[in-house]
């Protein structure tokens, strides 16, 4: 007789998990961990990590550099478009709990 195997937690969440936002975002916020060393202490590549990234958000991100590249190209105050939106919003999300009484918003 066969036994039922499951999937693990892991394997279950990389189905469920994609990313929708815009590739371009992706490489932004995987700049931002590589030049932070946030991953595997800095001791892994971009290419590396961007093949990481493009297997859990099961998305494929295409020369990283040039897309850096074109980050850098940018003309506004901050070049960090994505990063510049994540912090905005997650101040505002923050003071809106706070003025709530500071009860967890379940998304």
């Amino acid at each position: 007789m066969r036994r039922k195997t499951f999937p693990s937690p892991l394997q279950q969440a990389k189905k469920s998990i994609h990313w929708t936002g815009k590739v371009v975002d992706l490489v932004e916020l995987l700049y931002a961990l590589d030049t932070c060393n946030c991953i595997n202490n800095g001791e892994i590549g971009v290419e590396e990590l961007a093949d990481s990234l493009s297997e859990i958000f099961d998305v494929k991100i295409k020369n990283c550099f040039s897309a850096y590249m074109d980050m850098k190209r940018r003309k506004d105050d901050s070049r960090t478009y994505f990063l510049d939106e994540l912090r905005e919003k997650l101040n505002k999300r923050m003071v809106e709990s706070d003025l709530k009484g500071g009860k967890f918003k379940k998304r």
